[in-house]
Order: structure tokens, then sequence, then C-alpha cells
């Protein structure tokens, strides 16, 4: 997979073609990249086509999952075709499972996790090119705002040393102060939802912002995931019926 630089910044293909001419031609590095979503509307799907497409080109990833474990994870993108496994075997991938399996953590536990978690975005920047956070939303009501304003001066610390950093959370789950304020501190924001089209149900992706796209960007695309394919643009006549 090929990447550019446009203006200071490398513009990496997501490994899908199609998409990148609807996101400007591909997903600029060093970036804060916020995915946010409501369940079932592929924000975990999004990142792992933008992880494929960063490990094609050659970039070291570490992904923090608190949605499922490593197994799983890697499982998952076999089905959607975005096979993570070579990636994750070599060590250019390397997953480090926050999955509480079900049971309910304490504040306390989760505050720590938070805090370990920023510490390795601090002191470990060497060691990767692009860190992935699914999802942060399981943090993001049991920290106070000390924490958060840390951790957003943290990522602007990666960026300003050529690392990129990618998020999703949910919405309406998190304090909407708290979501505005990664929102603004973000450099590509991207919000996804759902929407009826000829009686189907298809994913809606909403480029709010993508600082440093070197094309034109289409403002909203609708998609579905396709198990042999990946993700797959629905054509705008269809998706605006």
């Amino acid at each position: 997979m090929s990447s550019k630089m446009i203006r200071g910044l490398t513009i990496f293909s997501t490994g899908n073609e199609e998409l990148d001419g609807r996101l400007g031609g591909g997903i600029p590095h060093p970036a804060f990249i916020l995915i946010e979503g409501e369940n079932g509307t592929a924000k975990t799907t999004l990142a792992a086509q933008i992880m494929f497409g960063a490990l094609s080109a050659g970039y070291r990833v570490v992904l923090f999952t608190t949605e499922s474990t490593a197994k799983q994870f890697i499982n998952q993108t076999r089905l959607i075709s975005l096979d993570l496994t070579k990636f994750y075997i070599k060590g250019q991938l390397i997953i480090y499972s926050l999955y509480s399996g079900g049971y309910e953590a304490s504040a306390e536990a989760i505050k720590a996790a938070f805090n370990n978690l920023v510490q390795f975005l601090f002191s470990s920047q060497n060691n990767f090119d692009i860190v992935v956070i699914d999802s942060l939303t399981v943090f993001l009501n049991y920290v106070g705002d000390v924490a958060i304003s840390r951790f957003i001066q943290t990522v602007r610390r990666l960026i300003s040393r050529g690392s990129s950093l990618m998020a999703t959370i949910h919405s309406g789950v998190i304090e909407e102060r708290v979501a505005k304020a990664l929102r603004a501190a973000s450099d590509v924001y991207y919000k996804l939802g759902l929407a009826n089209v000829g009686g189907k149900t298809v994913k809606v992706l909403q480029i709010v912002k993508a600082r440093g796209a070197p094309e034109p960007i289409e403002g909203t695309l609708a998609f579905d995931v396709d198990p042999a394919f990946g993700i797959k643009i629905v054509p705008v006549v269809i998706a605006q019926s």
C-alpha cells in the first residue's frame, strides 16, 4: 500500500481505494484521529480498516482494546477480509487487551488503567508509529478533567514528535463536555451513524474534520460491511434516496 508526503504530512492508504477517494486521498500522519458513533455503527471496523492500511504501509501499530481479547480482535478482522494476523505474528502489530470479560471493574482499577495508558503514551513513543484505543469510552466517565487534559496534552506531544493516535468513543454515553474536548483536540474527526436506504440499514460516515487531506473530501458517505470485501461504499444516489 502506498503513502505520500503532502505539506509536511504523510498520507497513507486505508487499503481500500474507494474509501481513500471519499476521505480526501487517505489518512494523514501524524494526527489525532477520533471516531465517534453509537453501538453497531462499525467504529471498530473503520479503525481496523485504517490499521490495515497503516500496517501495509510499514507503520508499527499498538492497539489497546477494551472490548475484546487479542485473539477475538484478530478473528474479527479475518471475518471482514482485513486479516491482521501476519502483522501480529511478526510483531509489527502489538495488542494489549484491557477487556474485563464482562466483569465490571472498580472505578479505582479503571482510573489506574487510564493512568498507565497515558504513561505508556508518554514514555514509549519510540516503540510505535500509531496507537489505537478501541475504545476510550470505558475510561472517560471515571477520570476527571485533569486526567483528560493530561491525555490530550500527551496526544499533542506524540503528534509533535511524529506519531499518531486513533481512538473510538461511543455517542451519548460519555459527558458531552468531555466529547467536545476530544473533538476540538482532534485533527481528523469521523462521526458514524445509521440510515435506512431502500428498506436496508446502512452505516453513514460523516467526515466532520480532516486537517491535512490533500484532496476534496465528501462530507457524508454511506457504506456497508461486506465479509468478502470489508468496507463497501453505497453509491451516493442510493444513500440519498
